[in-house]
């Protein structure tokens, strides 16, 4: 009778299969001089069918051969960002940009952009070839994935009665730990010790230190729900993305009668943020996410509704009640400010920036529906 697979062997065997991947694209990378320049940049040239896919703005995309897409991988092993994302700087002819691919099924995706396409008349099926360049860091400085993932196959799973749920904004791990990692008890901070002001009172620096240099935040400047039709993470950029922030919450203007969050202070340093203003503020929130409407019958003009849309807690302040404690901040600031309710969209089984139940339950905020299987709809009327 033939022997059960487990889940761990499975796991083992996988990690082998990439490791051996991982050792023949880096053998062919480091024998292939001619795809590597000697500024720390990678640069190669491929042919691919565009193809439409309704996803993100743009819908035209090209993918990167599967071979090709591995020695991608490898020669930029700690360089990509929020969920294996990789900047590039993209060429079709003598027209050059700069975007972001990422990897599905195998290969990475390069988003061409109809500024790119239109004027070349180019569809969908129609071949083009296009040349990349990378950034890519040393050599030695690439991590065998092989490496990495034995560890995590074979690490015990935590015993059901001991698992932690999440419970704030502030379980967002630090580090490279994952989800599974064991939990390190940190001193929680009182309402006392923090100092909470509207964004427009806190300088851009500040601001700009919780959101910080790495991971998603960096990226996505809280724009998330603030991004016009057709827009995406790529076609605006990190930069333009944080001028907007910069713009709407006012920083450095305490006379400006408006602002859009809120950030948390302990003892002089600026640890945290928490979007909160009108719901019809966030165009997004309106046109692209069902969870406020599900099910409602809401006006969605309605001013006078509030919503918290993200925390984002500073590195190194994380799982110490920051989130908690900005969410009853705006419960105040809402009511001060006109609102006859707020609304809060909690994941229930993530941590996210859109915060978790727990925290919105501490502030005093009620289940109203739960539009989707890991989303809540919270609500508080004043």
């Amino acid at each position: 009778m033939p022997k059960k697979q487990t889940t761990r062997g499975r796991n083992a065997r996988a990690a082998a299969r990439d490791g051996e991947k991982f050792t023949t694209a880096l053998r062919r990378l480091s024998s292939a001089p001619e795809m590597r320049t000697g500024d720390g940049r990678l640069e190669l040239e491929f042919s691919g069918a565009i193809f439409q896919w309704r996803g993100p703005a743009p819908y035209y995309f090209v993918a990167v051969p599967e071979e090709q897409s591995l020695q991608l991988k490898v020669a930029t092993s700690g360089t990509s960002y929020h969920r294996g994302m990789l900047r590039v700087q993209a060429r079709i002819g003598d027209v050059e940009w700069a975007t972001s691919m990422w990897h599905k099924d195998r290969r990475y995706v390069l988003p061409i952009r109809d500024s790119v396409r239109k004027p070349r008349g180019l569809a969908d099926g129609d071949t083009v070839t296009i040349h990349l360049t990378v950034a890519v860091p040393a050599l030695d400085k690439r991590q065998d994935p092989a490496r990495a993932r034995p560890a995590r196959a074979n690490r015990k799973a935590p015993q059901a009665a001991g698992r932690r749920q999440p419970g704030s904004g502030d379980d967002q791990q630090v580090g490279r730990s994952g989800a599974g990692a064991k939990s390190r008890k940190r001193p929680q901070v009182t309402d006392d010790q923090l100092r909470i002001v509207p964004a427009n009172e806190a300088t851009w620096e500040d601001l700009q230190a919780i959101f910080g240099v790495r991971g998603s935040s960096s990226v996505c400047w809280c724009q998330r729900y603030k991004m016009r039709p057709k827009e995406g993470w790529a076609t605006v950029g990190a930069e333009g993305l944080a001028s907007r922030l910069r713009e709407q919450t006012g920083c450095g203007q305490p006379e400006s009668a408006t602002t859009t969050g809120l950030v948390a202070y302990l003892d002089g340093e600026p640890v945290g943020w928490c979007a909160v203003d009108p719901r019809p503020s966030n165009p997004r929130l309106l046109s692209h996410c069902p969870v406020p409407w599900a099910g409602r019958a809401e006006d969605k003009t309605d001013d006078s509704v509030w919503a918290v849309t993200c925390f984002v807690t500073r590195a190194g302040y994380r799982r110490r009640g920051i989130s908690r404690a900005l969410a009853r901040a705006a419960v105040d600031f809402a009511r001060q400010r006109g609102a006859r309710a707020l609304e809060g969209y909690p994941h229930s089984t993530e941590v996210f920036h859109v915060g978790t139940p727990n925290v919105f339950a501490a502030a005093g905020f009620v289940e109203v529906s739960r539009p989707t299987t890991r989303r809540i709809l919270m609500r508080i009327d004043f």
